[in-house]
């Protein structure tokens, strides 16, 4: 069963509450909701994190624990994924989103995203940014989702299959 795989990786409740940054949360924390395995929180859990991921923002651990906290969403899962942006990660992203948002918007005058120039030119090219992250973290927010859910729900016929064989 993935439950069974998933608790193996993720962090448990009480590592979880010792990060410094999420005590904002205080008792919202002890909701059982937040914690639980099913299929439809871990699967709405993908879809806040990838969607946050996506987000050109500082603080995206806050934004996607309190998403999972209002939604009844896995928490653990929701926090993890945000990792998907890193350093690393950040600039090829950043620069896909940035270019997405300048097919949708059509700038007049667009400027060339430049990492060494772009806090400079950040409100000239804030609104293509956001616009395209708004559209790549949507799609690949829905894309994971969908793929978790087949996932998911293979996983489960699969093992039930194999049990009834023996």
């Amino acid at each position: 069963m993935p439950r069974k795989k998933l608790k193996k990786f993720l962090p448990t409740h009480e590592k979880i509450k010792e990060q410094k940054i999420l005590k904002i949360f205080g008792s919202f924390l002890n909701k059982s909701e937040i914690w639980s395995l099913s299929r439809k929180k871990v699967v709405f859990g993908v879809f806040i994190g990838i969607f946050v991921a996506c987000l050109p923002m500082p603080l995206q651990m806050v934004l996607a624990s309190f998403l999972a906290i209002f939604f009844n969403a896995n928490l653990p899962i929701s926090f993890i994924l945000i990792f998907i942006s890193n350093p690393l990660t950040m600039p090829p992203l950043f620069y896909f989103e940035y270019q997405i948002g300048k097919l949708i918007i059509q700038p007049e005058n667009p400027i060339e995203f430049d990492f060494d120039s772009m806090y400079d030119n950040f409100g000239n090219i804030a609104l293509s940014l956001w616009s395209g992250a708004l559209v790549v973290g949507i799609f690949s927010a829905v894309t994971c989702t969908i793929l978790v859910n087949f996932f998911w729900i293979y996983t489960v016929k699969k093992d039930r299959k194999n049990s009834q064989l023996n």
